[in-house]
């Protein structure tokens, strides 16, 4: 049978109309894939059972009896080095003076500021007991990572401590701790603060700031 140039047009149309479809769907399942498991995003659920983990560290160092103090302390910080995006903090805290920290004071300032904070979050959590963790909430905040949102309930304190976690991926997708916010203040932030008054007063002197936070972590 012989088909008409309708025909053929209408076949042509039907074809042109599955083809589209076929693309369509499979873009949307591209999209839904790459939104959903994007190593530089991830999931909550996955970020949340990361944070919970990490805080169970902590907390498991906390509630040895066998651990001294001073031991605890230096557990802590390996904790806190390992897991905190340090780089990113350290320039966080300079504010407005990261653009004066040149190539030759960079090294020693990272690795100063890499001592000192470690020691700040290792003895803030020094001060609490032991205890168990509990995630509340998983706030996304897309490139700017996550918010887990976590109660401790310490075994010596009816009423138990909210800690929130700024948590962001690295560029090869890794969990990093960016600030941690413990009754309501943010760290990273206080110390930003911090360090942002005293280079005010010294003339926005990197150097002077180092050999504070080398004299502080001593």
């Amino acid at each position: 049978m012989r088909l008409s140039s309708k025909m053929v047009l209408k076949i042509f149309m039907r074809i042109k109309m599955i083809k589209s479809k076929v693309f369509i769907k499979i873009a949307i399942l591209i999209l839904i894939f790459v939104f959903n498991f994007n190593p530089l995003y991830g999931n909550d659920n996955e970020t949340s059972l990361w944070v919970e983990n990490l805080g169970n560290s902590a907390l498991s160092i906390l509630g040895n009896p066998n651990i001294t103090n001073d031991k605890k302390e230096i557990f802590l910080e390996e904790i806190f080095t390992n897991n905190l995006d340090i780089k990113r903090v350290s320039l966080f805290v300079l504010g407005p003076y990261r653009k004066r920290l040149n190539k030759e004071d960079s090294l020693k300032y990272f690795q100063s500021i890499e001592d000192f904070i470690s020691k700040v979050y290792a003895k803030r959590l020094l001060s609490y007991p032991s205890g168990n963790i509990q995630i509340i909430k998983n706030e996304a905040k897309g490139k700017r990572g996550n918010i887990v949102y976590s109660l401790v309930k310490f075994n010596d304190r009816p009423k138990p401590i909210p800690i929130d976690w700024w948590v962001i991926k690295n560029k090869v997708g890794i969990n990093k701790v960016f600030d941690m916010r413990i009754s309501g203040i943010w760290m990273a932030q206080e110390q930003r603060s911090t360090f942002t008054s005293f280079l005010s007063n010294n003339n926005g002197d990197i150097n002077k700031l180092i050999n504070r936070l080398n004299s502080e972590s001593r």
